[in-house]
């Protein structure tokens, strides 16, 4: 295996003699990646420490945290949940105390006007933090959650400490990423709006998707990934970005943490983004997709590298 850590400045390469610290970590994550595999399979059936709910930005956010010391906010893709986090979560709440909140419509969170949009989301992230009394959190995201940060930290440059972005740029919609909606949802479904029609192809032509979505968001309602969907296409499948201006706002630290087959985002895309940060690492996994955290052979390193980030921007003791 070989890591490949892309600085535009140098380009390195780390072969596996030299990280050998960091692949002595990752077996002692291999057991946290089979858990983690597991509960993704049997989220509805698993329950984790410490649930809770508060409400931020008129909704009722369900959220999970784990450990004890420095806020680690952990915002998941688009529709996945809180649930997903737990691999990352049961090796970093040594260290940080985590906080997993489920997305607006997302899980167990509810969104009662059934909208769905990147600025909402940012939104309630911002409300959620000063509804916990959160100071200066680390914030990683991963895919929506990606933009969600990006956003974030460009509309409240003091709100975090340091961020983590992973499977995500600062555009979304772009051919390349429609044609990963394609591999994963089946091709012909539309940008926009989706139908009663539009749903059952993809029932068709994506029954494990759908089955997942069943059992991760509001398992109560058995139509209510057909509301979900509905909802959040519009926000997946519309072009949006943020400027070059909004991205120069964001002077944190900031890792840039990808696969370098994202079936979403193209190298090129990610390396525009890091060109633009004015505090950016840009780190590519070699042979990875966009399921970075849960591709097999892949998450431990991902752990690993996701810590050795956020211990270094922690205040060194005097």
């Amino acid at each position: 295996m070989m890591l490949f850590l892309f600085n535009l400045n140098n380009m390195v390469f780390y072969t596996e003699s030299d990280w050998r610290g960091v692949m002595n970590h990752i077996f002692k994550l291999a057991f946290i990646f089979i858990v983690n595999i597991i509960f993704l399979i049997n989220a509805s059936a698993t329950t984790m420490d410490k649930v809770k709910f508060v409400e931020a930005n008129g909704i009722k956010i369900h959220y999970v945290e784990e450990g004890e010391g420095p806020p680690l906010l952990l915002i998941h893709g688009g529709g996945l949940t809180a649930k997903s986090w737990q691999g990352l979560a049961k090796e970093a709440s040594r260290y940080f105390r985590v906080i997993m909140p489920d997305s607006r419509g997302h899980g167990l969170t509810n969104n009662p006007q059934g909208t769905f949009s990147y600025d909402l989301m940012t939104e309630d992230m911002a409300a959620f933090v000063k509804a916990l009394k959160l100071e200066k959190p680390l914030v990683i995201g991963y895919s929506d959650g990606g933009m969600v940060v990006l956003k974030l930290t460009s509309r409240y440059p003091d709100l975090a400490r340091a961020a983590i972005v992973g499977g995500a740029t600062h555009r979304f919609a772009t051919t390349h990423y429609m044609q990963g909606m394609e591999i994963f949802y089946g091709k012909g479904m539309p940008q926009g709006q989706l139908t009663d029609r539009d749903l059952d192809k993809m029932a068709s032509d994506a029954p494990g998707m759908v089955k997942f979505y069943q059992n991760m968001h509001h398992p109560e309602q058995k139509d209510y990934w057909r509301t979900f969907l509905k909802g959040v296409w519009p926000m997946w499948t519309t072009p949006t970005s943020l400027t070059e201006e909004e991205v120069k706002k964001i002077h944190i630290p900031v890792l840039l943490l990808d696969g370098d087959r994202d079936e979403f985002f193209t190298v090129e895309e990610v390396t525009q983004l890091y060109r633009l940060l004015p505090q950016a690492e840009m780190t590519l996994i070699p042979g990875s997709g966009h399921a970075i955290f849960q591709t097999p052979g892949k998450t431990p390193l991902f752990y690993a590298l996701v810590l050795e980030f956020l211990q270094r921007q922690l205040p060194k003791a005097s």
